[in-house]
């Protein structure tokens, strides 16, 4: 009975803390400048929305690269702190501001970059660490391969037909319409939801269908914006030469219901009141641009002066300063891990 007693005591006691003794393992030493262990809770960390994503566990080959990948970053960190190589707050703040313009489509105003920073809330110094990082080895990066790097040739004339003619199949434009839209938006609770559905119904009353009417209202919204992504004080938010393309990626951005009346209205007729999850919208259609195969000299996006020509000509030199930069990288952890015991794996601990 004595005996059965330790057992179910160390039943109940000793596997949690194997169990956590595990979680606390290194799994991986750096140790350029310093000691730096990864272990096995952090490599799970870093997994775990990769897991996530792909919906299945990673094996335990795709543990061991996806380890051997955070291991390369914390010796080129490492590197880069031996070297003074450092990144300075204007520089992060440079960074998140333009990443959230191009994800705006546009530059931000003082306003709305320090909105979207409050937005971050308790992640903002997560946030502001993780760019950090990626800041410091790019200057690290640079700062040893920057010469092979710039090296890199542009595509000639040749590079860019040759491509073309390669794909001229997928260069297609589909059916696009360009829209005037209004849009009052509201939130998750009804109480918005309600003050919304007041402020459309009246525009309703007031534009009636009367294309003047629209193009007013339209003005009021753009006129009345606050800058800071408040609704402004018209109530509503107003766009001009807004494009959508007859495509299932636009569908399932502005909706089945807003695709359908947008493609059977006629140039100038203003639509009935559409509503989705997020807000009450008019739109009129002021221009129709009907499927084309596009040429060298097209633009690409009716919304951008940008031509075929030139998009392919920055993709091919996106591609390849991308291998360069992959080279560079490649070569810089091949040199750095040269020196004996500057990784260490300790795989045993990767099967879990």
């Amino acid at each position: 009975m004595r005996r059965l007693f330790f057992t179910a005591l160390f039943l109940a006691v000793g596997f949690p803390a194997l169990f956590a003794q595990n979680e606390a393992q290194t799994v991986a030493m750096i140790e350029l400048v310093k000691k730096e262990p990864i272990t096995v809770r952090q490599l799970k960390a870093e997994l775990a929305p990769l897991e996530q994503a792909r919906g299945r566990p990673y094996s335990v080959a795709e543990r061991r690269a996806a380890l051997d990948e955070l291991a390369n970053q914390r010796l080129i960190l490492q590197a880069a702190e031996r070297d003074r190589i450092a990144v300075s707050e204007s520089e992060i703040d440079a960074a998140l501001r333009e990443s959230l313009s191009q994800q705006s489509g546009r530059a931000l105003t003082d306003a709305e970059y320090a909105q979207a920073m409050q937005q971050l809330g308790t992640n903002t110094a997560a946030v502001r660490q993780n760019v950090s990082k990626q800041l410091l080895m790019q200057k690290y990066l640079m700062s040893k391969k920057q010469a092979q790097i710039n090296a890199v040739k542009p595509p000639t004339d040749e590079d860019v037909l040759n491509w073309f003619n390669l794909n001229k199949a997928k260069m297609i434009r589909p059916d696009t319409v360009r829209l005037n839209l209004i849009s009052v938006p509201y939130g998750p609770d009804s109480a918005s939801k309600l003050r919304a559905k007041e402020v459309a119904d009246r525009l309703v009353r007031d534009i009636g269908g009367n294309i003047s009417k629209f193009d007013e209202a339209v003005l009021k919204g753009q006129a009345s914006r606050t800058g800071n992504g408040a609704v402004p004080e018209a109530g509503y938010v107003s766009t001009r030469g807004f494009f959508v393309s007859r495509t299932a990626e636009a569908q399932q951005a502005v909706g089945e219901k807003f695709l359908a009346i947008a493609f059977s209205l006629k140039q100038g007729e203003v639509s009935p009141l559409i509503e989705n999850d997020l807000a009450y919208q008019f739109i009129k259609v002021t221009e129709f641009l009907p499927q084309k195969a596009l040429e060298l000299d097209d633009p690409m996006d009716p919304a951008n002066p940008v031509t075929v020509r030139q998009y392919i000509r920055q993709g091919i030199m996106n591609e390849r300063f991308q291998v360069a930069v992959d080279q560079a990288l490649k070569e810089l952890i091949d040199d750095l891990r040269k020196s004996r015991n500057v990784v260490t794996i300790y795989e045993q601990y990767l099967n879990w």
